[in-house]
């Protein structure tokens, strides 16, 4: 039990509500009668089939995930405490299965796990318009610079958050010590690319919601270590049309400036631009973006970082969010998504990038087209429930580290490359 979440705890055992009520009592409160227990199941299978560093690997896991989430009410409309059970379950794997951040690395041998992987205090208050809550603990962080990637089992932080929010204003605050990854039960330190422990993540957003507009600015670093800047813009012209704008500016700080430069993904500075526009009729769904990255570095290729440290998670909500390709340094893409409703439950769709840049006069090319179906059933009593699957090729260029591998003619060496993945998603409600 950690001491973010003891603090709050203890002001909930202590508070005077509690500490006059009997246990009959207790049971009429909001914090039983409003509590709830969920069961989510989460089967996962990722495949990949690529020849990126000069050695052809498949890279394949599958893990049954289980999630036991318990929400409590509020004592007194004021506190209250949640948790989270995940356990995964090994189904299979490659040998070389570690990126599809779904089973335990013990050792270069995939492994099941369980985690507590959340466990917080809360606390609430409303005055005069203004809603604020209060988080202690281990729990899901989507806030500033930070995000929660799921796969059979999320990856969560330790430390503080809250918000406010008045009108159509919002406020987030999160300063956070620890992390749990989705494919592990072991809590870690957030590290440098070079293995240097780094303290705290502080971070922070600000979003102003309408009708029309969600803008959303946000700022954090990882102490001595990556300074980041973010805005995401998205404007609806109307029902059937939205439009999109990403910018993520980050800067090397000290701990970055100290590494060894084939431990940094840029020299001083990367930033990544976006813009999107969604176009929604008659079932089908359109969305088409361009975006481009500068990030610099001194002999290699230099690439946008989306997280801020190992054993985290960035935010980032461009298209172009696809493992490590397409936020080369001087990259151009272009990405497509088309998906049409042939029923209102069955989504069936086409997802497509393609970039394209220079390295020391040589054209440079990356794509991938991959097919998709989503199902979600109509049904109440399947309404938790979620299929989807996707299939399809891609080509990149071979590397180490950031330098490109060349043949004996002095041209960069191409690779191809599948990828497949299934996921099924349920959720049953126990009280």
């Amino acid at each position: 039990m950690e001491k973010h979440a003891l603090a709050l705890i203890t002001g909930i055992l202590c508070s005077p509500s509690l500490a006059f009520a009997g246990i009959d009592d207790l049971a009429e409160t909001g914090f039983i009668k409003n509590s709830s227990l969920d069961l989510g199941t989460h089967n996962i299978w990722k495949y990949l089939d690529e020849g990126e560093t000069d050695k052809r690997n498949v890279h394949s896991a599958w893990g049954q995930g289980l999630a036991l989430d318990y929400k409590s009410g509020y004592l007194a409309d004021a506190v209250g405490v949640d948790a989270s059970y995940y356990g995964v379950i090994k189904l299979a794997a490659a040998d070389n299965f570690a990126s599809r951040g779904i089973l335990y690395d013990d050792d270069g041998h995939a492994k099941g796990f369980n985690k507590m992987g959340q466990f917080f205090g809360k606390a609430k208050f409303s005055q005069s318009g203004v809603e604020g809550n209060l988080y202690g603990g281990w729990k899901l962080i989507k806030l500033g610079v930070l995000t929660t990637s799921m796969r059979a089992a999320p990856n969560t932080y330790n430390g503080w958050s809250g918000d406010l929010t008045y009108d159509a204003y919002r406020l987030r605050l999160a300063y956070l010590t620890k992390s749990l990854n989705r494919d592990s039960p072991d809590k870690v330190n957030f590290m440098t690319s070079d293995g240097h422990a780094i303290d705290s993540i502080y971070t922070g957003d600000i979003q102003l919601k309408t009708d029309n507009l969600t803008a959303l600015y946000f700022y954090g670093e990882s102490e001595d270590y990556l300074r980041r800047n973010g805005l995401e813009l998205n404007l609806k012209q109307n029902k059937s049309l939205s439009y999109g704008v990403q910018i993520y500016m980050t800067q090397a700080l000290d701990k970055w400036d100290g590494m060894a430069n084939n431990k940094k993904d840029f020299d001083h500075r990367a930033n990544h631009y976006a813009a999107d526009m969604t176009w929604k009729y008659n079932g089908w769904t359109t969305k088409g973006g361009l975006a481009y990255t500068d990030a610099n570095k001194e002999g290699g290729i230099g690439m946008y970082p989306r997280h801020m440290s190992k054993n985290s998670r960035g935010t980032f909500n461009s298209m172009t969010t696809a493992g490590l390709d397409y936020m080369r340094d001087e990259e151009k893409v272009l990405s497509l998504d088309v998906g049409y409703h042939i029923t209102p439950e069955l989504v069936l769709g086409i997802n497509t990038h393609y970039g394209f840049f220079d390295f020391q006069g040589q054209p440079v090319k990356e794509g991938e087209l991959n097919i998709y179906t989503l199902w979600k059933p109509a049904s109440k009593k399947l309404k938790d429930l979620s299929v989807f699957a996707m299939i399809g090729p891609g080509r990149t260029y071979e590397h180490k580290g950031t330098s490109p591998i060349v043949d004996h003619h002095g041209n960069i060496k191409s690779s191809d490359s599948f990828a497949a993945e299934f996921r099924l998603d349920y959720k049953f409600n126990i009280f």
